[in-house]
């Protein structure tokens, strides 16, 4: 016990008494995680690819140092900019 006592000492004098110092109380709004920002929430889909076409998607996302759903995110964005004619088309059927 004389050891772990030791280990304990020499512990509270390298921090510098920052352990017995009491905590700032946290401020809670009785909401769990994170707060809700004013943002999109994503939607989780599932894809059935090739997995010689999902290896080479891994492999651009490693060189990009992005994830696969970041990438594939940003490849559904271009494509979505470049078939806004398709889009408005597709809203003026719905009216």
């Amino acid at each position: 016990m004389g050891k772990l006592q030791d280990r304990e000492n020499k512990r509270k004098s390298i921090i510098g008494g920052m352990i017995d110092a009491p905590a700032a109380p946290v401020v809670s709004s009785g909401n769990r995680g994170r707060p809700k920002a004013d943002r999109e929430l994503k939607k989780r889909i599932s894809l059935s690819v090739l997995p010689s076409l999902y290896n080479d998607i891994q492999k651009i996302a490693y060189v990009r140092r992005q994830s696969v759903s970041e990438l594939l995110s940003t490849m559904m964005e271009e494509y979505r900019g470049s078939h806004a004619a398709e889009l408005a088309e597709y809203s003026n059927l719905q009216r």
